[in-house]
């Protein structure tokens, strides 16, 4: 008899502490690279081996990537039966992802007469998630320069935005769990490809090969990859396997980066470097989910459960004054007589600021939106009583 498979299907009501705490990492590795990765690194070798690894901590949205295609490919394949598919996922995925998105982009035109920002209709097509294949990535203020605001993070979240309005076609039409695979792995390869040829290609690939979904889509897939495997005969195979592919991705990563400085610029990076990145991120979800050990334990510590249950807002806000926290860092320098320790000084203020922040959006505005979920039931959901949304 085949062994029962151990996350088929997963249950709607109860969030995964783990994958909390994998948020959390994700998220601070980003934070960590838009802001400490502006350190010169002039007072030590121990001082430039942080400042060369936080400049790399960009590989925290390859995480999130992951992270995002193994949820929402186990919540595809779990609902692709029920009787109104489309229009439950998109709903409920709408509810969760737009109200806050679209309430920055409202504050901020409110804030246009008082900071004189400057507009551009580049800056509009992150409202139709397409911002990640432009360039404009800053809002500026003409009066106030510190108020100058950073919008460009928000292309990773184009790329999820449009992997959610193609996927959950593929798995409709394609059913089988065996066949779904071949479709991800595929994927994974082709995006590879489509990045040899665009650098072969190109002399100066550009953003574009960042912010591109064709390029950047085997993160996702690969994360979807290892849904449907533990939701087959030998998920707990699988699953114990995912430290063998966790640790040489990890080692291939690291020799990769150490050979390329920039991620605009170094094509081994852009190429293979991405795929050793997205395997290694699928590995360490896998490892996650092995209770009991060790990175479970960790993972499911409650500071890393707090950050990972705010990160999509604190993602969302956390690099929108960039100007203005390195500006608090550059002036508060000569006071601490320390680049370095008015760097930390800026980093703590700012992740706590920015942590507060998401829980306030979260608690008193984005819940209103998920309660929603509620009038989007899947006839799982409904038929065991397992609710899509519970305040407790």
């Amino acid at each position: 008899m085949a062994a029962k498979a151990r996350f088929a299907p997963l249950d709607f009501k109860t969030r995964l502490p783990a994958l909390d705490g994998v948020r959390a990492l994700a998220v601070t590795m980003v934070f960590l690279h838009h802001y400490a990765s502006g350190t010169q690194g002039h007072e030590g070798v121990a001082l430039d081996a942080v400042h060369a690894l936080d400049r790399r901590f960009w590989s925290g949205v390859d995480l999130f990537f992951a992270l995002s295609g193994f949820l929402i490919t186990g919540i595809l394949y779990d609902t692709r039966a029920d009787s109104k598919f489309f229009r439950r996922f998109f709903a409920r995925r709408s509810v969760r992802i737009f109200p806050v998105f679209y309430l920055v982009f409202s504050i901020l035109l409110l804030l246009t007469p008082i900071f004189q920002y400057q507009w551009h209709w580049s800056h509009f097509t992150y409202l139709l998630y397409l911002g990640g294949y432009f360039s404009s990535a800053q809002v500026i203020s003409l009066n106030h320069p510190t108020a100058t605001v950073f919008i460009g993070h928000f292309w990773s979240l184009c790329v999820e935005e449009q992997f959610y309005l193609l996927w959950p076609a593929v798995i409709w039409l394609v059913r089988d769990r065996v066949k779904l695979l071949w479709v991800a792995f595929g994927g994974s390869v082709l995006a590879l490809v489509f990045r040899c040829l665009w650098c072969l290609h190109q002399p100066q690939p550009g953003v574009l090969i960042i912010r591109g979904l064709p390029f950047r889509m085997d993160s996702l897939l690969l994360g979807g990859a290892l849904a449907l495997l533990l939701r087959g005969p030998r998920a707990e195979t699988w699953q114990n396997s995912c430290k063998w592919l966790f640790f040489p991705s990890l080692a291939a990563a690291i020799v990769i980066f150490t050979h390329s400085d920039s991620v605009i610029d170094g094509k081994l990076l852009l190429t293979f470097g991405l795929t050793a990145t997205a395997a290694t991120s699928v590995g360490l979800i896998g490892m996650t989910l092995v209770p009991g050990t060790g990175i479970f334990r960790m993972f499911c510590l409650k500071p890393f459960r707090i950050v990972g249950k705010y990160s999509y807002g604190f993602y969302i806000f956390h690099a929108l004054w960039l100007a203005a926290w390195n500006t608090l860092a550059t002036r508060l320098a000569p006071t601490v007589h320390s680049h370095s320790l008015a760097t930390i000084i800026s980093l703590v203020a700012n992740y706590s600021i920015t942590l507060l922040a998401a829980k306030l959006s979260y608690d008193y505005f984005e819940v209103k939106f998920l309660k929603l979920k509620r009038g989007f039931e899947y006839d799982s959901e409904l038929g065991q009583h397992k609710h899509a949304f519970a305040t407790s």
